[in-house]
C-alpha cells in the first residue's frame, strides 16, 4: 500500500492541472456537504440532554372537551407530578423571563430562565465551575438573590477564575454567581441558550412589573400556572406505556386546583423540542424538513462533483491506455492496476477533503457570526459551537471515501479493460466503428447529462427560494418605515412602579417631541415585525353568546393583536386613521378614562361586514385578569398593516390607549420630517440626547430607523438564509457542470483531431465541423434538460411547505433555470467546437 501511495503521488504530481482541478472540484463538494452536516449536528443531531436523552419528556396540561387549550402548570401541581415516583423519575420546573443585565448604559437585556434546584441533575450535566441550586434557593418567596452564569457569558466577562463568587446587576439588583454551565449547555433548546439562570425562589422579584397586566404572581399560590415541566422517566416507563400512567396522574392534577378554577384537565407529552420553549405540543417536523433537504442538495453537489471527476478520470484513463497495457503485458494483475487506480483516486479525496473541511468550517464561522449578531438582537445567546466535532471530522472523512468510490471504481475498472495489441500500438483517435448511438450515449456523455440534470434540479429549488425571498421583502407594508425612528426602553429593567414609569415615557415623549424636524412621536407596545405578539380573543358586545352545540368547535370572535398606543401613534407610524378618531391625551394617560379602542379594516370586515363600526362595541372573550371592564366602544377605524414577515393574511388588530393596557416594555416611535437615509442617522444622536436628559437611568436598549429594524427581522433572515444556501449549491452545480460539459467536449475534440483534419482535407468547412460539434451537444444538453425539469419538479413538491409565496412548480422560476443551464452548457460546448474548426489536416495526419 505504502508503494501504491508513493507512485500515486508521484503520478498526480506530473498532471498539476489535473491534479488541482481535480481537488478544487472535491474541495467544493466535499466542502458543502461538510458544512450543511456540522450545522444539522450542531442543531438537529446533537443530543440535548447530554444523558440518556430517549428518557426525558416534556409535559403539557390541557383542557378536555371544548378548546383544548393549553396551559402551564402551578407550583402545587409540580409537586404533585414530582411525587409519582412510579412513573418519573424526577420532574423538573423552569420559566422564562426577560432581565437587564450590567448597570447604567451598559445593560444589556436578555433572557433568563428560571429552574428548580434538580433541573441541572436531571438532565444529567454538572457545572463547570461552583455548584448549581439548593433546595432552600428553589423554595417560592426564598428570594436567594443568586444565578448561575452561562459559559458564554463568563467567557464575555473574560473568563476570570474570581467569576464565581462576585456580583452581577440583574435589574438593577446585585446577584451572587454561585456556578458556570458546561459549554454548549442550553437547556432544552438546541440553539438558543439563556445567559443566566435563576432560581424558582426568585420568580416573585421578576414578575413584579407585571402584576398590574396578570393579575397574581406569587408561586405559592395555586392560581399562578407559569412552570414548564420536564421529567425523567422512572425505570421501567417507555414512551410506549407512559400514556395509559397519565390519566390517573392527571386526576393529581384536578386534587391540587382552587375549587374555583376546577376544570378536568388531561396531561400529554413529547420528547423536548430542539427549537421551542412553547407550552402546547409543537414537534420539530418543519426543523428536520430543512434539515433533510440541505441535506439532500448538499448531497446533489457532491454526486454531481464525483460525476465531474468520473468523467475526469475516464479521459485520463484513456490516455493512460498505452501505459496499462504495458503493465499488464509485463505480469500485473487487473485487481493490482484497480487498487493503484483507486489509491490514486483516495490521495485526491483526502487532499480535496482537508480543503473542504477547512472551507465548511470558514463558511460556517461567517454564519455563526450573523447568527450570533442576529440572535444578540433578540436576547438570546447562540448555543451552536462552530470548532469541529469528532462526528464531524468523521463525517469528512466518510465523505472523502464515498466520493472515492463515486468518481474512481467505475472508471478504474473500464481503464483496465483494454486490448493489448491496439493499446499497445497507442491508437489515439475514436474508433470509427463506433456508431452514432453509441456515441451518443457513451458513458463520459451520461455522467455529463446526469451533470445537467441534477444541476438544473438544483437551480430551480435555488430560484424558488429566492422568490421566495423577493416576495417577503417586497410586500405592502401598510406603514411607512421611511423616516421613522424607533427607540425601545423595558421598565422591568429597573423595577419601576408602573406609575413612575409612565411619567417617564410621557416625560421623554414631550422631550423628543421639542426637537426640530420632529412631526410626531408616539409609544406603542407592539412593533411590526417584532417577535413577540398579544393576541386575545374579541367579540361584538352586542350579539348574544352563541349556543355551542358541539364542544369542540372554536370559540366565537376573533384572535386579533392587541397594541396599547398614545394618540400620535399612527402618525408616527405611517398608517392611516380611516373614520373616526384617534385617542385623546386624557385616555392615553388616565386609566379611569371610558374604554375606548381603534380597529383595523380586517377586524372591522370579520366582526361587522359592512356595517359602519364606529360607535359599535366589543368585548375580550376572557375578562381581564386586573379586573378592568371588558368592553369597549370603537372610535377609529385605521388601515391594516402588517406585522410578520411572512404574514400571509392581514391579522385583525385593536389598539386601546396606553393607559388601558400599560406595559413597562413599550416603543417610542418618531416620524421626521425628512425621509433621507442621511437625515434619519443625523436625527438619532438628538433623539438619543433627548431621551436620556430625560433620566440618566432610562432603560434605553435599542434606537436605529425603522428600515434597520425590518431588515434585522429573523423572519426575512431566514428566508433570505435558504435563498443564499441554495443559491450557493446551485451556483457550484452550474460550476461544475459546466466544467464537465467543457471537459467531455475538449477531451471529444481532441479524439477527434484526426477525423476532423480529413473532413476539412476532402472539403468540409469549418461552419459544417462546428455544427457537427455543437448538434450533438445540442441534443444531450436538451435530453439532460428534459431529465432535469422532472427532477425540478419533483424537488419543488418536496420542498413546497419551505417556500413563502412561490409556486413548487413555478414557470417562471422553471423556464429562467432551464434556459441558464442550457446557455451556460452550449457556451461551454463552443470553445472547442470552435478548436475543432481550427484543425490542419496536415497536423490531424501527425496524431498518429
Amino acid at each position: 500500500m505504502l508503494s501504491d501511495l508513493r507512485f500515486a503521488l508521484r503520478t498526480l504530481a506530473k498532471t498539476p492541472g489535473f491534479t488541482a482541478l481535480a481537488i478544487l472540484t472535491l474541495a467544493l463538494g466535499i466542502g458543502a456537504n461538510a458544512a450543511i452536516f456540522a450545522l444539522i449536528h450542531g442543531v438537529v443531531l446533537r443530543p440535548v440532554v447530554p444523558v440518556r436523552p430517549d428518557e426525558v419528556v416534556n409535559l403539557f396540561t390541557a383542557r378536555q372537551g371544548a378548546s383544548r387549550d393549553y396551559r402551564q402548570f402551578s407550583h402545587a401541581e409540580y409537586l404533585a407530578l414530582r411525587e409519582a415516583q412510579d412513573t418519573f423519575a424526577d420532574v423538573a420546573a423552569t420559566n422564562a423571563v426577560l432581565t437587564g443585565i450590567g448597570e447604567g448604559q451598559n445593560v444589556r437585556r436578555s433572557f433568563a430562565f428560571f429552574a428548580s434546584e434538580n433541573f441541572f441533575s436531571m438532565l444529567g450535566t454538572t457545572p463547570a465551575v461552583g455548584r448549581f441550586f439548593s433546595a432552600d434557593e428553589s423554595r417560592p418567596n426564598a428570594s436567594v438573590p443568586v444565578l448561575i452564569a452561562s459559559y458564554n457569558l463568563w467567557q464575555r466577562f473574560g473568563g476570570r477564575p474570581d467569576f464565581v463568587g462576585s456580583t452581577l446587576r440583574l435589574n438593577g439588583a446585585s446577584y451572587t454567581v454561585i456556578g458556570v454551565t458546561r459549554p454548549g449547555f442550553s437547556g432544552l433548546n438546541a440553539l438558543l441558550a439563556p445567559d443566566v439562570w435563576l432560581p424558582l425562589g426568585q420568580f416573585a422579584q421578576f414578575s413584579q412589573p407585571f402584576a398590574s397586566a396578570t393579575g397574581v404572581q406569587d408561586l405559592a399560590d395555586p392560581r399562578t400556572f407559569t412552570l414548564n415541566l420536564t421529567a425523567r422517566l422512572a425505570p421501567g416507563v417507555t414512551l410506549a406505556n407512559l400514556g395509559t400512567r397519565l390519566p390517573a396522574l392527571a386526576q393529581r392534577l384536578n386534587a391540587v386546583q382552587p375549587a374555583d378554577l376546577a376544570t378536568s384537565r388531561e396531561l400529554q407529552f413529547e420528547p423536548p423540542s430542539r427549537f421551542s420553549i412553547s407550552t402546547t405540543p409543537s414537534g420539530d417536523s418543519s426543523g428536520f424538513m430543512l434539515a433533510a433537504t440541505m441535506s439532500g442538495m448538499a448531497g446533489c453537489v457532491l454526486l454531481i462533483a464525483s460525476l465531474n471527476l468520473a468523467n475526469m478520470l475516464l479521459a485520463r484513463g484513456s490516455a493512460r491506455r498505452r501505459e496499462i497495457a504495458v503493465r499488464l503485458a509485463l505480469g500485473a494483475t487487473r485487481g493490482r492496476i484497480v487498487r493503484q487506480l483507486f489509491v490514486e483516486g483516495l490521495v485526491l479525496a483526502l487532499i480535496g477533503a482537508a480543503l473542504g473541511l477547512l472551507l465548511a468550517l470558514w463558511s460556517n464561522d461567517l454564519l455563526l457570526n450573523s447568527l450570533q449578531t442576529l440572535f444578540s438582537t433578540m436576547n438570546f445567546s447562540l448555543a451552536v459551537e462552530s470548532t469541529p466535532s469528532p462526528a464531524v471530522l468523521t463525517a469528512t472523512c466518510v465523505l472523502a471515501l464515498v466520493a472515492t468510490v463515486l468518481f474512481s471504481v467505475g472508471p478504474a475498472l473500464r481503464a483496465t479493460r483494454v486490448d493489448l495489441v491496439n493499446d499497445l500500438k497507442q491508437q489515439g483517435a475514436a474508433s470509427a466503428a463506433t456508431g452514432r448511438l453509441n456515441r451518443f450515449f457513451a458513458p463520459r456523455h451520461l455522467l455529463v447529462m446526469a451533470q445537467i440534470a441534477l444541476s438544473l434540479m438544483l437551480l430551480f429549488t435555488a430560484g424558488l427560494f429566492f422568490r421566495g425571498a423577493l416576495a417577503a421583502g417586497d410586500v405592502q407594508l401598510g406603514f411607512e418605515p421611511r423616516g421613522q425612528l424607533v427607540a425601545e426602553l423595558d421598565f422591568s429593567l429597573s423595577n419601576s412602579a408602573p406609575q413612575q414609569a409612565a411619567a417617564t415615557m410621557f416625560s421623554a415623549l414631550q422631550r423628543v417631541r421639542e426637537l426640530p424636524g420632529v412631526t410626531a412621536v408616539a409609544i406603542g407596545t407592539q412593533l411590526p415585525y417584532g417577535n413577540v405578539t398579544d393576541m386575545p380573543r374579541f367579540a361584538d358586545a352586542a350579539a348574544a353568546p352563541a349556543a355551542k352545540t358541539n364542544p369542540d368547535s372554536p370559540e366565537p370572535g376573533v384572535d386579533a393583536l392587541l397594541g396599547a398606543v398614545t394618540p400620535q401613534y399612527f402618525a408616527a407610524l405611517g398608517v392611516a386613521v380611516l373614520r373616526g378618531r384617534t385617542f385623546s391625551d386624557n385616555e392615553a394617560q388616565d386609566d379611569k378614562s371610558p374604554r375606548v379602542a381603534i380597529i383595523d379594516e380586517a377586524f372591522a370586515r370579520k366582526i361587522f361586514g359592512d356595517q359602519d363600526p364606529i360607535g359599535r362595541r366589543i368585548r375580550y372573550l376572557q375578562p381581564r385578569t386586573d379586573g378592568t371592564p371588558a368592553e369597549m366602544e370603537i372610535v377609529g377605524v385605521c388601515g391594516s398593516h402588517r406585522h410578520d414577515a411572512l404574514q400571509r393574511t392581514d391579522r385583525p388588530r385593536v389598539f386601546v390607549p396606553f393607559s388601558h393596557a400599560y406595559q413597562p416594555s413599550v416603543f417610542i416611535h418618531v416620524r421626521i420630517a425628512a425621509q433621507d437615509r442621511a437625515a434619519e442617522l443625523a436625527a438619532l444622536t438628538a433623539v438619543r440626547g433627548a431621551l436620556l436628559s430625560t433620566s440618566p437611568d432610562l432603560p434605553l436598549l435599542l434606537l436605529a430607523p425603522m428600515r434597520d429594524l425590518l431588515d434585522r427581522n429573523i423572519q426575512l433572515w431566514i428566508v433570505r438564509l435558504g435563498a443564499v444556501l441554495f443559491g450557493v449549491f446551485g451556483a457550484i452545480a452550474l460550476l461544475l457542470a459546466a466544467i464537465g460539459v467543457y471537459g467531455v467536449k475538449a477531451y471529444t475534440v481532441a479524439r477527434r483531431t484526426r477525423e476532423f483534419g480529413i473532413r476539412i482535407a476532402i472539403g468540409a468547412r469549418p461552419g459544417d465541423v462546428f455544427a457537427l460539434v455543437m448538434r450533438q451537444a445540442v441534443l444531450q444538453t436538451v435530453f439532460a434538460a428534459a431529465i432535469g425539469l422532472l427532477l425540478a419538479l419533483a424537488a419543488g413538491r418536496l420542498v413546497g411547505q419551505l417556500l413563502y409565496q412561490v409556486s413548487p412548480s413555478d414557470p417562471l422560476v422553471l423556464g429562467i433555470a432551464a434556459a441558464f443551464l442550457t446557455v451556460s452548457a452550449l457556451l461551454a460546448c463552443f470553445v472547442p467546437a470552435r478548436r475543432a474548426t481550427k484543425v490542419q489536416p496536415i497536423e490531424a495526419l501527425r496524431t498518429e
